[in-house]
């Protein structure tokens, strides 16, 4: 397999990291002061960015973005590099918590009102030495509100369970306001760690059918589950082009 450091994959960059090179890259963003964007990014991801400019320009946008979703583990593989593993958002946001500790202060934006909040007392539990700066749910109108509590919690992480594109974009245009090193788009995560939402057994998630687990137990989702075969499809018609090493010459975070 050919070792890249950096993909684009349709148009899309995608970083050829594991849990631990992702977990220690935003270990040394939280040095900086400035601000890193970090997507998670799956293949319903890739499929929208297609014909969403503005998405896609956010993703492109991002100091970091990992491999959650086994559909872009799979094109890289198939395309002959070396992608080691999927890196889900909400093992992320855990193993961050674990090995980070101390130097973490998080803020958790997103979910219905309530998630937020017990996911951030579960996440205590998962990684006693973190500090959670504060927490709040999705439903708001007034960004510049959210921005300023944001700001006043002297938080270093942003994690946005906004869901995408909300989340990316959100991230991308009021991140820096909110005096953050990091901020995470993280999707349903915040669902899971609260306890709503089971993930699929280990056997499923190690064999990339965690998908099909979500589908077996959310059967409304069958519309998102449209854009796999429309992902698969355009990277097997694409070709080498589909997936390359990231161009030379242009900036990579």
């Amino acid at each position: 397999m050919v070792a890249s450091a950096r993909l684009q994959m349709l148009g899309l960059p995608l970083d050829c990291a594991t849990m631990a090179q992702s977990v220690e890259r935003i270990g040394g963003y939280l040095q900086t002061p400035d601000f890193h964007l970090v997507v998670t990014l799956g293949t319903e991801m890739v499929v929208r960015a297609q014909t969403d400019a503005s998405f896609r320009e956010a993703v492109r946008s991002a100091a970091l973005v990992i491999p959650d979703g086994i559909g872009t583990v799979w094109a890289a593989r198939l395309r002959g590099f070396d992608m080691r593993e999927r890196v889900a958002g909400v093992e992320l946001v855990q193993v961050l918590a674990q090995r980070l500790g101390g130097r973490l202060r998080v803020f958790l934006l997103g979910g219905a009102p309530g998630v937020a909040e017990s996911a951030a007392q579960n996440l205590l539990r998962i990684a006693p030495g973190v500090h959670v700066a504060g927490s709040r749910d999705g439903y708001f109108q007034d960004d510049r509100e959210v921005v300023e509590q944001i700001a006043a919690s002297k938080a270093n992480v942003l994690l946005a369970g906004l869901g995408f594109p909300r989340q990316e974009l959100w991230l991308q245009k009021h991140g820096p306001a909110c005096g953050v090193a990091v901020g995470i788009g993280v999707g349903g995560t915040f669902d899971v760690l609260s306890g709503r939402v089971r993930r699929a057994p280990r056997w499923m998630q190690k064999v990339g059918l965690e998908w099909l687990y979500r589908f077996a137990l959310q059967p409304s989702r069958w519309q998102r589950m449209l854009a796999l075969p429309k992902f698969a499809m355009r990277i097997l018609t694409g070709g080498q082009d589909s997936v390359q090493a990231w161009p030379e010459g242009q900036a990579t975070s």
